[in-house]
């Protein structure tokens, strides 16, 4: 079972840092502080070695929800964004690395949109780890053993 609560342990960490590293690059791009661009490269390169390991612990966590019968196109599709996911937060820490960490108003444009549209393919993937877990059941105990899923035991409550 440790194989399924393993990826939710460190994927959090892994999508604070991303979502954390383009807030700081927004901000020290608006107000010019290379202070706090140059804070934004290193929680890139810290949220792409945690999606490293959150990669990993989603193949474990892969394997071990085959193996309780949990649908294989959901997890393909949710191991397909992550690792674009993962693609487009390492093409941003490229080009900081050709361009040296500075920015100009030409280069930061293309920037942002390739930071935007990873922002949009991280919230995807986290998207669907949670239908994962809360309507799946992915990783939930309780759920398996009585071979439910979450949705069919569960009525959102309603005033």
């Amino acid at each position: 079972m440790f194989e399924l609560r393993a990826h939710p342990m460190f994927v959090h960490f892994f999508i604070a840092l991303l979502i954390t590293n383009v807030l700081f690059d927004a901000v020290g791009a608006w107000f010019k502080r290379d202070n706090l661009r140059d804070d934004a490269f290193w929680l890139l390169i810290l949220g792409l070695s945690g999606g490293v390991v959150a990669a990993i612990a989603g193949t474990w966590a892969e394997e071990a929800a085959e193996k309780t019968g949990i649908v294989g196109l959901m997890i393909e599709t949710q191991k397909i964004l992550a690792c674009v996911t993962l693609g487009i937060f390492g093409v941003l820490l490229l080009g900081r690395l050709v361009l040296q960490n500075q920015f100009t108003r030409k280069t930061s444009v293309p920037y942002f949109l390739i930071a935007a549209i990873g922002l949009g393919t991280l919230s995807a993937t986290g998207h669907d780890g949670g239908d994962l877990v809360y309507e799946q059941g992915t990783g939930v105990a309780l759920t398996h053993k009585a071979g439910l899923h979450v949705s069919e035991y569960t009525q959102p409550y309603r005033l």
